[in-house]
């Protein structure tokens, strides 16, 4: 009987020191060009740190507008005094009492603090709107590079291919007495730059994961699996209508424009510090007359109270001047803003239209591309063609075919640009 224990607890510990396959081990995480944007607002620290300055802003609007309502204050006190020769004084001293305060005017400061604070609100919003759109695209772009990647180790893997088959057909015409040594150097070259072109397009593909899990804060080694394609994806819109829109939805330019809502604010929270304030007051409480009254007793109270600063040494007039001059400064920034905003949808657009025009190229040259390596080694083969000629049109093949890639990247990336100068990724 301990002998078979025994012979089923090695067994369990001979399997569990077999290495389990790789895909078991670490599945493949499948990932679309939908998938980065919701991960990246449900992952990314960045995007998370500028989530806490809206909560912040939330807040501060919450205490602008808890002052204008009345404000409670309970207080009680119990003293112990030293006994007194008089027997009716009792060193027990009790008060309580229950406050209720209002602000009747505050010449404007509070309203001018509760609309500051909604307009920090709104900037912050869109503080963070625009920073959620820049890590969207930033993860989209290094996803078109994964992308990228998997189309340049294809056509790399296509080139390798070619030049080991051209490299095995010249050696055979070699040992056949029909081709030199020469022709075999040639193919062994060409098999080596398309390695070395393999080797470089897997970096690139490793490169972009790596940027791509560090943005959508995944381990390091997650190893992704891209779903999508870089099958160019059309535009709708027109450059004029793309203009109106940045105009309007562009998140940094509705930010400084709550900035300057929040500096107009200002002016009337300045202006505030010369206006009469007006407060009502009542309360009621309860003690025992500092020990003198054998019994406690309450008594209530109403206190109406009106303050005005008659003179503050010019302090209120130079803080409206400041507020003026930054809602001024703020105004000349957004039209500054909004010539930059026409500025990237204008460049964004016309980087869509050279994308497009090298796409159209980048795909004829592959056309014909194909069509002079089919001819090529037609010619090789019926002995008509040069060696040399055959492996310059594989290599203008295997260019060609990185160079669509390029192009496809180039149309896909031109476009989320373009989505992100108006404001709309």
């Amino acid at each position: 009987m301990i002998r078979k224990i025994i012979t089923v607890v090695l067994g369990i510990i001979v399997l569990a020191s077999v290495p389990l396959p790789a895909a078991a081990q670490a599945a493949s995480r499948r990932v679309s060009f939908t998938d980065v944007a919701t991960a990246v607002v449900d992952n990314n620290l960045q995007l998370r740190a500028a989530a806490f300055d809206v909560a912040m802003a939330r807040a501060e609007l919450a205490v602008a507008q808890g002052a204008r309502v009345p404000q409670t204050a309970l207080a009680g006190t119990y003293t112990r005094t030293q006994q007194q020769p008089n027997p009716a004084i009792d060193p027990n001293i009790y008060t309580a009492g229950l406050n209720v305060t209002y602000p009747l005017s505050t010449g404007g400061r509070l309203e001018a603090q509760v609309a500051f604070a909604q307009a920090n609100l709104q900037g912050a919003q869109a503080t963070y709107d625009r920073t959620r759109q820049q890590l969207v695209f930033g993860a989209r772009q290094l996803y078109l590079q994964g992308l990228l990647a998997v189309e340049n180790v294809a056509a790399a893997q296509r080139a390798l291919n070619a030049a080991n088959e051209s490299l095995r057909v010249a050696r055979a015409r070699f040992s056949a007495g029909a081709a030199s040594q020469f022709d075999v150097l040639q193919a062994e070259v060409a098999v080596a730059n398309a390695e070395q072109t393999m080797v470089q397009a897997r970096a690139g593909g490793a490169t972009a994961q790596a940027s791509l899990n560090a943005t959508l804060n995944l381990p390091q080694d997650t190893s992704l699996d891209l779903t999508d394609t870089l099958t160019p994806r059309p535009v709708t819109t027109t450059l004029d209508a793309a203009i109106v829109q940045g105009l309007r939805d562009r998140p940094d330019l509705l930010a400084l424009r709550s900035r300057i809502v929040a500096a107009q604010a200002g002016i009337d929270l300045a202006s505030s510090g010369s206006q009469p304030t007006v407060g009502l007051g009542a309360g009621y409480g309860v003690s025992n007359a500092s020990g003198q009254a054998p019994f406690v007793y309450g008594s209530w109270s109403v206190t109406l109270s009106a303050t005005m600063a008659v003179f503050d040494g010019g302090i209120t007039e130079a803080k409206v001047r400041e507020a003026r001059y930054q809602v001024d400064q703020l105004k000349t920034r957004e039209a500054q803003t909004m010539q930059q905003v026409e500025l990237d949808v204008r460049l964004a657009w016309l980087g869509l239209e050279q994308a497009a025009g090298r796409l159209a190229a980048a795909t004829k040259a592959v056309e014909q591309g194909r069509e002079s390596s089919r001819l090529a080694a037609a010619r090789y083969s019926a002995g008509v063609g040069t060696q040399l000629e055959l492996l310059s049109a594989q290599s203008a093949l295997a260019q060609a075919e990185l160079s669509l890639a390029a192009g496809r990247f180039d149309q896909n990336v031109a476009r989320i640009q373009l989505i992100l100068a108006t404001g709309s990724l």
